[in-house]
């Protein structure tokens, strides 16, 4: 349990809304008789959510795992107590900060929770690259000498890579497990090491082919559609592939992920396009309304487990004001979302893009930033719901990446008050100098 923060230099806003709270209070106790008071003085939980400046946070979320306020503008929330367990923790969250909690029955009447920030700095674990001991120990051991303290793996991406009990997966024999879950998990959880599950969703071949009745359809062939890759895609718009999903989601935070994020969330953008059958419209409205619709339910499902919800998206949802055509709406989807992650890697941008001199590779931190800087615009200034993908990778063809261009991403980040980033190398080479010592 956390113990409640005390703010040594409250701001006059919060002088001022607790003085109206207390004479509002105050009038109601005096008009009330004696058993009326103690009753009232009891129905209600309220209180206000600061940040460690003392200015308010809206939108933090306050919950006992089955009930859910968010704050207002003025960082203040209400409960009705007996909406509450009373057997439950309070937990309240907000993005780019730690997590308050309190047992429920000793949350006072009326509370002021200051939330402490809280930086991911978040490296990409590929189980089928990262397989032993010894592999696991030396990224343990970059994170622990640097100012990385966080871990993204995967769960499930094709196939899922631990021993799953959701039915549909091993019916479909899709599950291959490369590690033991709980005990990974507790392996990073003794260095104090962040953990994130990520879990591919709607690019899933393998369940695409044993289910073809949910795949998206291919007009031409009457079989699954495929990509460019030849990769079938399961169809986003059928809520039956929502809940398996959701399981396996449920099941990892379960077993102890902080959070659950999920990439592919989205509809194909490569292969012959116009050969696509949803079975349904294929409108921006509909695109949108299946994504929003996923992670919403997903949100709901999660929220007893008290695990995080991300979603990872295309660096260029944050400079186009539409869905993108693949349902991927920036500013809609942070509704349903604690964290959006955008892929801003600087070679897949188009050559001269933003009209810069050259190919964008060559400009890693000016496409991190103008990009980055879009999007918290799009958000309203909030830069505290973005923590993004950054290159550490080469690209063929491509100026090889060094610790200066992965530096310069995280500088660009870093600059627009991010929560954190993620450095994504699929061959698992961390290196070192591409970071800060701890």
């Amino acid at each position: 349990m956390s113990s409640p923060i005390v703010i040594p230099r409250r701001t006059a806003f919060l002088r001022c809304a607790f003085l109206i709270f207390g004479v509002w209070a105050a009038g109601m106790l005096l008009n009330a008789g004696p058993g009326e008071a103690a009753s009232a003085q009891s129905q209600l939980v309220e209180g206000v959510v600061t940040d460690e400046a003392g200015a308010p946070i809206e939108g933090a979320r306050v919950t006992d795992g089955a009930t859910l306020v968010t704050t207002d503008a003025q960082g203040m929330f209400s409960f009705e107590r007996d909406e509450l367990d009373p057997g439950a923790e309070l937990q309240v969250s907000g993005a780019g900060h730690r997590d308050w909690s309190v047992p429920v029955e000793d949350a006072e009447p009326v509370m002021e929770v200051s939330l402490e920030r809280q930086s991911i700095r978040a490296l990409y674990l590929n189980p089928t690259v990262t397989t032993s001991a010894a592999q696991i120990d030396n990224l343990i051991d970059v994170i622990n000498t640097t100012n990385a303290n966080a871990v993204v793996i995967d769960v499930k991406e094709e196939w899922i890579w631990y021993d799953t009990e959701v039915a549909f997966f091993q019916n479909a024999g899709t599950v291959r497990p490369t590690y033991d879950i709980a005990e990974l998990l507790h392996t990073f959880r003794k260095h104090d090491i962040y953990t994130i599950a990520r879990l591919v969703v709607f690019k899933d071949s393998t369940v695409a082919e044993v289910h073809p009745n949910l795949a998206v359809r291919d007009v031409t062939t009457g079989g699954p559609w495929r990509d460019l890759n030849g990769v079938a895609w399961v169809n986003p718009m059928l809520e039956e592939l929502w809940e398996p999903n959701i399981d396996l989601a449920v099941e990892a935070a379960t077993f102890g992920f902080d959070e659950i994020q999920y990439d592919y969330v989205r509809f194909p953008t490569d292969g012959d396009l116009s050969t696509m059958d949803f079975g349904a419209a294929f409108t921006q409205v509909s695109r949108e309304n299946a994504i929003e619709g996923f992670l919403a339910r997903s949100r709901e499902r999660l929220l007893p487990t008290g695990a995080k919800q991300s979603a990872d998206v295309f660096g260029f949802t944050m400079v186009v004001s539409d869905d993108l055509g693949i349902g991927q709406n920036f500013s809609q989807l942070a509704e349903h979302v604690d964290y959006l992650s955008p892929m801003v890697y600087p070679s897949h941008y188009s050559d001269g893009q933003f009209g810069l001199p050259g190919h964008p590779n060559d400009f890693p931190y000016e496409i991190v930033e103008i990009s980055l800087r879009s999007g918290v615009d799009l958000l309203g200034g909030d830069a505290l719901q973005i923590r993004p993908w950054l290159q550490d990778f080469d690209l063929y063809g491509m100026t090889p990446y060094t610790a200066q261009d992965v530096r310069a991403q995280i500088r660009a980040a870093n600059e627009l008050g991010t929560s954190g980033w993620m450095l994504w190398d699929p061959e698992n080479r961390y290196r070192r100098e591409n970071l800060d010592p701890d």
